[in-house]
């Protein structure tokens, strides 16, 4: 009967060290190298965890694909509040222009332009939040002195539309009015059959 208790013991305390090595082990991953716990956890479903992780790794190396990496993760799972931490974080990233047509030439296929996308996806989840406000302000700083198809601000306007929000339609209405004599001969009849649909709303 001793040797029963002395063999058990013996296998809950390897036991014990093997369970607290392992997570001395993740404890250790997730702060020394969370890029590679952000992909393991993203693998396994654990969509909240991930973005942790991308935004650690994004924090300590600079690398703007972490942040990139954080807000598709946050797209996917549709958790506004950290689409706009992370969508923010991505666009303030000084290298967010040149990853944005990194990615645009990757997907060309697909139509459209990836920093529309992300901005797109930003202003609406600040929309979704209540800040219509914000969320017109982020549409509008993607132009950047062009009108381009499929555009943030398009986004928001079809958005607002399609909940009846007279407020916010007219806001952009306003803002495309004001920036209607900057706008390039190639995009203008796309801007003007977007203006028409704001005031027609």
């Amino acid at each position: 009967m001793r040797v029963d208790k002395v063999i058990m013991r013996a296998a809950l305390s390897t036991l014990t060290a093997i369970i607290v090595l392992f997570v001395a082990m993740i404890l250790m991953l997730c702060f020394l190298f969370p890029w590679t716990m952000m992909q393991l956890t993203y693998d396994l479903g654990m969509d909240g965890a991930s973005v942790r992780n991308a935004k650690r790794a994004y924090n300590m190396s600079g690398e703007v694909y972490y942040v990139a990496f954080a807000t598709d993760v946050a797209i996917g799972k549709g958790d506004d509040e950290k689409i706009v931490e992370c969508g923010q974080m991505l666009i303030a990233d000084e290298n967010f222009k040149l990853y944005c047509e990194e990615k645009t030439a990757q997907t060309a296929e697909l139509g459209g332009v990836y920093d529309q996308y992300v901005y797109g996806q930003v202003c609406l989840a600040q929309y979704r939040q209540g800040d219509k406000d914000g969320a017109i302000a982020t549409a509008f700083s993607s132009l950047d002195g062009a009108f381009v198809r499929n555009n943030a601000v398009v986004a928001l306007l079809v958005t607002a539309l399609s909940r009846q929000d007279s407020d916010t339609v007219d806001k952009i209405q306003v803002k495309m009015n004001e920036m209607q004599s900057q706008i390039s001969e190639n995009d203008n009849a796309y801007f003007q059959e977007m203006f028409e649909l704001a005031q027609n709303g």
